[in-house]
């Protein structure tokens, strides 16, 4: 379904820049300079006005079951499989958990209720919180679907709708999913995106006020030179940043000018500066594969702190040399000056070294699904990824990565768990606080998502599923977990949690591909996230929760003019320097 591209929308064009290109490490013992100056990828793009209420757009109809389920397939990079015989080894954090015996933590649950859903599979379920209202996306009948919720009682407020009747004309009329909603808290602005059915087109919507309902929005399109495959976003103060699964010789990350394309008076769409590209080296053993944005939560990074992106590396899996106990996540720091893209950098840092997992989930690694569910095909955990959304906290004392990757058990085979890591940096070099491998049970868990709030509490959540091989036989629900920054390090203290109970196996093994979870802007204490589940067919769940002895920490609406990155000209304050 190709459409001409209109005046504004980034042209396919490549712009020459002096860049350096370095080999791809092995393992990164010291920061490593992998490119110097941005690939430049089309031209300045005049950010479009759309002027509309959402209210007045016409209405999807909801899946129900019964209806025609739209398949979507995993994207391959068309490299041969290898076939990887890895040692299988217990995992060392499963056991620290089981000894863990204290009382919980109070966690109040505000609110919890059945979202939209969709005829695609996966539903792709991606949301956010602003100061008004939550908004879910998810694959719909055609391309992304867009519900907007009171926060106050999730009562609907507008939608569901094709994000695509935002656009203005191009590529973007034709949208094909891949959602992802976040809201921009330093800018009190949303961000929408999905991407395009041809022109390898990444859309990006922006709203010109807090409102997105009545208050316009600017759209933007980026056209790639192949198809960005599961893209995912992340909110920094200079930069959005992007991440794509693309190509055989390594995944790419985008570097996109969002200081000029926030409307600085709630009318006017900027000239958006051209995008940069970046690219990472490939892991051998995956035909799928992409980095992980990290994305801003609470107050700002210091000035001049670079983008972060992270991938896991299960080095009996990928080839390297292994040690038995320990397995590295990779961290990556891109840093953008759009005004001279030969300045801008992309560096790998030092690895974060983890106790020891396994990614060899599924044998061999195309197989890709393997979490049981009763009277269904196995369930795909996207083991390749470092689960979206990672994110990042400034306490002024210290900085704060947070993320969480599957793993197998190996108490039996492919028993699939939630490793979650907290790693500190902000005096030197990042490294490892705190680490756990969370399953109480013989449950597959898969599609984790996880937050930490002002007060540097966390909360996990993630899809369950089980059959009757190791029982207990689970259809496909949705569960939580927690824990205080008061608690004993390493283990999670809250009882595993029903957010949604199944009731019926899914038809497909494509299932979520990634669920979300964020924290509400207004008071840093509120979790919300979402996820599928399968009461009868198939749904998506939005649960609201908080820790009772929360308080905010830094509690503050972070917004100026949003310019800059230099948090002396922000009106907020916190502990520490800025």
């Amino acid at each position: 379904m190709p459409r001409s591209i209109q005046a504004g929308f980034l042209s396919l064009s490549l712009i020459a820049v002096a860049l350096t290109i370095e080999p791809a490490l092995q393992a990164a013992d010291a920061p490593r300079l992998l490119q110097k100056g941005g690939i430049v990828v089309g031209d300045p793009v005049v950010g479009i006005p759309v002027d509309i209420d959402l209210r007045t757009l016409p209405i999807e109809e909801p899946w129900k079951p019964g209806d025609p389920i739209r398949e979507i397939p995993r994207r391959l990079d068309g490299r041969t499989e290898i076939v990887v015989d890895t040692p299988v080894r217990l995992d060392p954090l499963v056991e620290l958990q089981a000894g863990y015996q204290a009382g919980p933590p109070a966690i109040t649950e505000f609110l919890n209720y059945d979202g939209n859903s969709s005829a695609a599979n996966p539903n792709d379920p991606t949301g956010d919180v602003g100061l008004n209202y939550f908004i879910e996306m998810i694959n719909g009948p055609g391309g992304s679907s867009v519900t907007v919720y009171d926060k106050t009682d999730g009562s609907l407020d507008a939608g569901p709708f094709p994000l695509d009747t935002l656009s203005p004309g191009g590529v973007c009329t034709s949208g094909i999913g891949d959602p992802i909603v976040l809201y921009d808290h330093l800018a009190q602005r949303w961000l929408l995106t999905e991407f395009s059915s041809s022109g390898n087109g990444m859309c990006i919507y922006t709203s010109r006020t807090s409102d997105p309902i009545a208050g316009g929005w600017c759209a933007y399109v980026f056209q790639d030179t192949s198809f960005p495959d599961y893209p995912k976003y992340g909110v920094w103060p200079d930069v959005y940043l992007a991440t794509s699964n693309q190509n055989a010789n390594g995944p790419n990350v985008y570097g996109f000018d969002r200081v000029n394309m926030l409307s600085p008076d709630g009318t006017t769409c900027p000239t958006m500066r051209p995008v940069q590209k970046f690219g990472a080296p490939n892991l051998p053993v995956y035909n799928f594969e992409t980095l992980t944005p990290v994305d801003l939560d609470g107050p700002p990074p210091p000035p001049g702190t670079p983008a972060y992106f992270l991938r896991h590396r299960d080095e009996e899996l990928v080839g390297d040399p292994p040690n038995p106990a320990t397995d590295p996540v990779e961290l990556y720091e891109m840093t953008v000056d759009f005004d001279t893209p030969a300045n801008s950098t992309f560096v790998q840092a030092p690895n974060i070294i983890l106790s020891d997992f396994d990614s060899n989930l599924c044998p061999p690694i195309t197989v890709f699904s393997c979490v049981p569910q009763p009277s269904g095909p196995p369930l795909d955990p996207l083991l390749e990824v470092v689960m979206q959304r990672a994110s990042y906290r400034n306490f002024g004392t210290h900085e704060v990565l947070l993320g969480v990757l599957q793993t197998d058990v190996n108490d039996y085979p492919d028993h699939s768990a939630e490793r979650w890591f907290e790693v500190r940096g902000g005096s030197g070099a990042w490294s490892l606080f705190q680490e756990g491998t969370w399953s109480p049970g013989n449950e597959g868990r898969f599609m984790g998502m996880t937050a930490m709030d002002g007060d540097g509490n966390i909360m996990l959540a993630y899809n369950v599923s089980n059959d009757d091989a190791n029982p207990p036989a689970v259809f496909p629900s949705i569960r939580y977990t927690g824990r205080l920054a008061s608690d004993p390090l390493n283990v999670m203290t809250v009882p595993e949690t029903e957010m949604a109970t199944g009731g019926a196996s899914n038809s497909s093994s494509r299932y979520g591909d990634y669920n979300q979870m964020g924290v509400d802007p207004v008071d840093d204490c509120t979790f919300w996230f979402l996820g599928m589940y399968n009461p009868a067919g198939k749904a998506v769940r939005i649960a609201a929760a908080k820790f009772d002895a929360c308080t905010g920490g830094a509690t503050a609406i972070f917004a100026d003019g949003f310019e800059s990155g230099d948090c002396s000209a922000w009106d907020f304050t916190f502990p520490g320097p800025c």
